[in-house]
């Protein structure tokens, strides 16, 4: 099969979708729908034959089940009029990608975008939704939305939140906090020496007698690998062998290396999100001052309206 096909049958889709979804004649929209559901049937017939071709793959199964759950939420997420579920299909199509990742076996990347997207992006995009449109009355039940005066599945909200929370408890309970180690652990001592301060303690609590501060060598590191131990030397020439549980947390090493290698990264996602909030406020004061000069105008025309 040509390889180039399947992208072709995607870009056909997508434009069909495009299409269906712009305001246009009732004859128009009803042409793309059809060159929708024919560029969907080729995909699927493209798909179908590649899945013919792994019968045995015990992965497969997952596959499809990820697979047809990202395009239907991703479907929707660009057809639904009401924004709220919009975030809420572009979560499942984050999980479902990160399901994908995971049989490619891309275990940070699938863990990456559930964090970077459905846990921080998306909760900030809710956020913003919430405030920009705020409930006209609190305290009027028919002012609210039928999303948020009934709830649908409350037991499976609490099942849900109740799995989530052993999840969470027994992780910080009984998780590691360590990485896998690395070869030689060049890395992880790197790091440890990057942060003077757990250095010289986690050194002197290992062993008092240890004169500090250690001799650095002629590319400037203090911490020397040999044979897979590391070790430091003091000004007198004293060796002292490091113990490997003086290394730096899986923590602290993904904090250093936020703001060691990606600080410029880190900042602008700060940023970002922060604009996202400072946008929200604003729209929601656009909104409540509107309703204030709504309720003036109608005082003012029912007190004139009065002989």
């Amino acid at each position: 099969m040509d390889p180039v096909l399947p992208y072709l049958a995607c870009l056909v889709l997508a434009l069909a979708i495009y299409a269906a979804t712009r305001p246009a004649s009732f004859t128009f929209r009803m042409g793309a729908i059809v060159a929708t559901v024919a560029a969907a049937g080729w995909l699927v017939g493209i798909v179908a034959g590649v899945l013919s071709s792994l019968e045995g793959d015990p992965t497969t199964p997952f596959f499809v089940i990820f697979s047809l759950a990202l395009i239907g939420a991703a479907v929707r997420m660009i057809s639904e009029e009401r924004p709220i579920y919009c975030a809420l299909h572009f979560v499942l199509v984050v999980i479902a990608s990160a399901g994908l990742l995971l049989l490619l076996e891309a275990e940070f990347m699938a863990f990456a975008l559930i964090i970077v997207y459905a846990g921080a992006i998306l909760i900030t995009y809710m956020f913003v939704l919430m405030l920009a449109n705020p409930v006209a009355d609190s305290n009027d039940p028919e002012s609210k939305a039928s999303y948020d005066k009934i709830p649908r599945e409350p037991a499976a909200a609490v099942g849900v939140g109740f799995l989530l929370l052993c999840i969470i408890t027994g992780t910080v309970l009984h998780g590691t906090g360590q990485l896998p180690d690395q070869p030689n652990g060049t890395n992880a001592w790197h790091t440890l020496e990057q942060l003077p301060k757990q250095f010289e303690s986690t050194v002197l609590e290992f062993d008092p007698t240890f004169a500090w501060p250690p001799q650095e060598n002629d590319q400037g590191v203090a911490i020397q690998i040999a044979d897979n131990t590391a070790y430091i030397v003091s000004a007198e020439g004293v060796r002292l062998d490091l113990d490997p549980a003086m290394t730096p947390t899986n923590t602290q090493s993904v904090g250093w290396s936020l703001v060691n290698d990606f600080p410029v990264s880190l900042e602008l996602a700060g940023v970002i999100l922060l604009m996202a909030m400072l946008g929200a406020a604003v729209l929601a004061r656009k909104a409540i001052d509107l309703d204030e000069r709504e309720k003036h105008k109608a005082l003012t025309t029912n007190e004139e309206a009065q002989p």
